[in-house]
């Protein structure tokens, strides 16, 4: 395998994965998880874990690629895979 597509490899699963590692970074962030939890407190934690993956996907740009129901966060119990918009490439 070339290092380009070795890199391309490794850039394609981060991209699936973005939603689960936005949350595992919340999780090891203390300042990010204090205002997740203040934001779960007021607004419920579906409301704040569904707009957290719909900003994560209209940000990024990217396509809906299946689901995950075994995130390695502890703060969802699924997510949505991603992949890039066909029009990106």
């Amino acid at each position: 395998m070339s290092a380009d597509k070795y890199a391309e490899s490794v850039v394609t699963e981060f991209v699936r994965n973005i939603t689960d590692h936005v949350f595992l970074a919340i999780e090891n962030d203390e300042q990010l998880k204090q205002k997740y939890d203040s934001a779960v407190e007021v607004f419920g934690k579906e409301s704040v874990n569904q707009e957290i993956g719909k900003t994560v996907k209209v940000r990024l740009n990217l396509e809906n690629d299946g689901k995950n129901d075994s995130p390695k966060s502890r703060l969802i119990k699924s997510y949505t895979y991603h992949k890039l918009n066909q029009e990106d490439k």
